[in-house]
């Protein structure tokens, strides 16, 4: 591009101008904070960050409490459910126990008893003959050995028995009795008394 003149005269000289004081660019100062004003800055930012935290945290807390609680009652129910379920068995393993315990201590007294009172045996001999049908012609009773010293002498035959024998049975215990008629057999054994007693106690009686 080629620029053309109309006037040469009015042609003058550029020059750049001078930068006075005034005219330099002077950038802003900023001013920095001082260590009491960062730290209140600080202590400000914390508090506001702590309450709205807080006030998140309490509802958040809360929600989580109550969803705990939930879950504990939950697992205490499931517990129980599963505890009572064989707590039934366990019951009936305790009254069995229980049964068996004062079949125990009832045998202990009885052999006291029998001890100090033999002729006690003679009432089981007694309940023996009274539970036949008939009155028997011939009876055999069977008493353990220490019973039958005991009773010999001091148990009289029945009117109806015209043979009446008492025979020791070291298969016997003290208190039992066995008695063999020409007709039956009855077996007061007190094994025998006391399976019933407990099957009438745990209520398995047929």
């Amino acid at each position: 591009m080629t620029l053309r003149i109309e006037d040469p005269a009015q042609l003058r000289r550029w020059e750049m101008p001078l930068l006075t004081r005034s005219e330099e660019i002077v950038e802003p100062v900023i001013a920095m904070p001082t260590a009491e004003e960062l730290e209140a800055i600080e202590r400000a930012a914390h508090e506001e960050g702590f309450q709205r935290g807080h006030a998140e945290g309490l509802q958040a807390g809360r929600a989580s409490g109550i969803a705990a609680v939930h879950e504990e009652a939950q697992r205490l129910r499931d517990l129980i459910d599963h505890l009572s379920r064989p707590l039934a068995d366990l019951d009936a393993e305790v009254e069995r126990t229980l049964v068996a315990l004062t079949i125990e201590v009832a045998r202990r007294l009885v052999d006291e008893q029998l001890q100090l009172d033999p002729t006690l045996t003679a009432n089981t001999v007694h309940q023996a003959i009274a539970s036949l049908a008939q009155p028997p012609r011939e009876a055999r009773v069977h008493l353990h050995p220490a019973d039958a010293a005991l009773l010999a002498e001091h148990l009289p035959a029945p009117a109806d028995v015209s043979v009446w024998r008492v025979v020791p049975d070291k298969q016997l215990q003290r208190g039992d009795c066995r008695l063999l008629t020409d007709s039956a057999q009855v077996d007061a054994l007190l094994d025998t008394r006391q399976s019933g007693v407990a099957r009438a106690l745990l209520g398995d009686g047929e």
